[in-house]
């Protein structure tokens, strides 16, 4: 085991609290992270993070709120407390296996997003979802097996709910829709794993369905 694995973790935390508050671009998070890596001892370490190190109480990753989507392999140790995701005449997606936050809003103008879940790692059994999108859709691809509560206000949309995969036993996730959806589409999918492959109906017959 890595024996500065510990400070290279506390390192992360203080940079992706740094980019987190507008300190750092992303950029600069993503050279410094490269860095953290590939540091050979603590004092090395210590340089790289000097210029954010906080001068009193300092807040922990997940207690900041995010404004910005971090690409998938750059995904903090600590889910972070919310994080935005917005788009404009345009689309989004976050895909494989990234930390969710405790919170997520999700906001389509004229564009799309599409989120998905099935790699992801959680840090509650519950994750809440804010939804606003005016003339767009939104996509969310959930693991098979997970509870979906949607009380999003739709007006002029349409919304859709795909059957549970099947043999896929239920998981202790459960994930809660709100907002507003007007003029657009929200689409919820259940899906099993990347490589995770249905059960023949010869397998569920036999009672594999589950396994």
């Amino acid at each position: 085991m890595d024996e500065l694995e510990p400070a290279r973790q506390d390192a992360i935390r203080l940079l992706s609290t740094a980019v987190a508050t507008d300190r750092m671009t992303i950029e600069q998070f993503e050279s410094r992270l490269t860095q953290v890596r590939l540091a050979p001892n603590r004092a090395t370490l210590d340089a790289i993070v000097a210029d954010v190190l906080p001068s009193g109480p300092y807040p922990l990753v997940h207690e900041v709120t995010r404004s910005f989507p971090i690409p998938a392999h750059l995904a903090p140790v600590e889910p972070a407390e919310l994080l935005r995701i917005r788009t404009v005449l345009g689309s989004s997606k976050r895909a494989g296996s990234w930390t969710v936050p405790y919170r997520l809003e999700l906001r389509a103008v004229l564009g799309e997003i599409t989120i998905d879940l099935r790699d992801a790692v959680f840090g509650s059994d519950v994750l809440d979802i804010d939804i606003e999108a005016k003339f767009g859709s939104i996509t969310l691809i959930v693991p098979a097996g997970a509870q979906v509560e949607n009380e999003c206000e739709e007006k002029l949309s349409s919304s859709s709910h795909s059957t549970r995969s099947r043999g896929a036993s239920p998981l202790a996730l459960l994930i809660r829709l709100t907002g507003r959806v007007m003029m657009s589409s929200l689409e919820i999918k259940e899906k099993r794993r990347t490589g995770e492959e249905e059960p023949s109906a010869w397998k569920r017959l036999l009672g594999g369905g589950d396994r």
